[in-house]
């Protein structure tokens, strides 16, 4: 390794380190009781109904909004929930817990579909087993789960391709940052977006790598980009810590000539761009995913028909609508 390349590692590690000590100090609290979910050793008495929240990753910001607004939905409908998942993203994981919580009989299960092909057939082993399933987030759309709720991923991408056209003018050379390359929630946000730069021939997607949902992933992946082709000039990231990846490793490099957008509205992705270091993000809605499945689960107990699709909003933040915000 070269000389240079030492000094950028360098720099990278000690850029996120701060950050990454202050979140693992508020989140280990949690890791015992997940781990002691992972290994079956907690055993807890639920009255009335109760169904399992299957997380894709517990302690990650988006995944906690998502946690909140299906905990505080259950208390409101009188539904015991437990919310589960794994320590770090890991789709083995999660089908290993999807198994548990079909075998421990429970009234229903929320859950990703992360891979039509792996998931299907357990979220099917479920609902003929007498458990309804509903997916969240990512689908299973050939499985017999009862409803979809999330966004429309295909859509959401298309945004984040218009505003990369808004930002660059229609010329340039993109590079993106996926959060994983085997949910179908990602890929289908990159199919959106590549429908959006594809309509502009002075565009091109010159590179596309994944980050696992990991922010120290995305710093390192984004920084091998820049690094491999310095004419990038715009960089955006499909989940929810991959922008703020990006700048990390954009400040390392010095490049701040690199424009960057990104997805979610973390405090640390909205802070950024208040400053004008991010030009604007696309925002789901985790909070009402979580509530709203939870209400559907309820309307399903009391013996009614449920949607088989139910889409929550997207909208784009950027500098001037956080400014009207603080506005008197």
């Amino acid at each position: 390794m070269t000389d240079k390349k030492w000094l950028v590692s360098i720099a990278l590690i000690i850029s996120v380190f701060g950050f990454l000590l202050i979140r693992f100090a508020s989140e280990s609290s949690k890791i015992q009781y997940i781990v002691d979910e992972l290994k079956g050793e907690k055993e807890q008495a639920f009255k009335g109904r109760h169904i399992v929240l299957i997380e894709q990753e517990q302690g990650h910001p988006y995944w906690q909004l998502v946690e909140k607004g299906a905990t505080e939905a259950a208390q409101a409908d009188h539904i015991a929930i437990e919310c589960i998942g794994p320590v770090r993203n890991n789709m083995e994981e999660q089908i290993k817990l999807l198994e548990k919580a079909i075998a421990s009989k429970v009234d229903g299960i929320i859950v990703q579909g992360l891979n039509d092909n792996i998931f299907t057939p357990v979220i099917n082993k479920a609902v003929e087993r007498g458990i309804p399933v509903l997916t969240i987030d990512t689908d299973a759309p050939t499985s017999k789960r009862l409803a979809y709720i999330g966004t429309d991923n295909v859509e959401a991408g298309r945004r984040l391709g218009q505003i990369v056209v808004q930002t660059t003018g229609g010329t340039g050379k993109i590079g993106v940052i996926i959060g994983s390359e085997s949910a179908e929630s990602q890929l289908q946000r990159l199919s959106g977006l590549r429908s959006v730069i594809d309509e502009y021939k002075g565009l091109q997607i010159v590179d596309v790598r994944a980050s696992n949902i990991s922010m120290m992933e995305a710093i390192q992946q984004a920084a091998d980009m820049l690094q491999l082709h310095p004419d990038i000039g715009m960089m955006v990231g499909t989940s929810a810590t991959d922008a703020f990846g990006i700048l990390q490793a954009q400040k390392s490099l010095k490049r701040d000539d690199i424009r960057i957008a990104g997805f979610d509205d973390l405090q640390e992705t909205l802070d950024a761009i208040r400053k004008g270091e991010i030009e604007a993000t696309v925002v789901q809605q985790p909070y009402g995913m979580g509530e709203m499945s939870v209400h559907l689960f309820h309307d399903y107990f009391q013996g009614r028909t449920l949607p088989s699709t139910q889409f929550t909003k997207v909208e784009v933040i950027d500098k001037s609508q956080l400014k009207a915000e603080r506005s008197p």
